[in-house]
């Protein structure tokens, strides 16, 4: 909705504030369980580090890497909200490729490697 908000003449307003709201819910409902699965991830004796470690790179990327990309695009929507949802998509994708199932199994993941810290 939002990438096709100018194209709605003058109820271009309401679009895009209905996709930025729908946006904005989707996203922050979704944050709390992005903090518990990312903590997850980590053995118990690292969980605290990593936690932050994992959150600071997810803020560099959100706040420095992502505008940084889509700065020169901002004349063109196709082309902001496109390069967008590629990064969304990329983000989207690192815990299916790189995440582990930690259902039922969290303590037998993290007892062998506690020794670790």
């Amino acid at each position: 909705m939002m990438a096709t908000a100018h194209s709605a003449g003058r109820y271009a307003t309401v679009v895009f504030v209905a996709g930025a709201l729908i946006t904005g819910f989707t996203v922050l409902s979704t944050f709390t369980a992005v903090r518990v699965y990312l903590s997850a991830q980590f053995p118990t004796a690292l969980r605290g580090r990593g936690q932050y470690f994992g959150e600071a790179c997810g803020r560099f990327g959100a706040g420095v890497l992502a505008p940084f990309m889509l700065e020169p695009y901002t004349g063109s929507p196709a082309i902001f909200f496109g390069t967008l949802a590629i990064v969304a998509s990329i983000g989207a994708f690192v815990p299916v490729l790189f995440g582990k199932e930690t259902a039922g199994q969290l303590e037998t993941v993290t007892e062998r490697v506690s020794k670790l810290a």
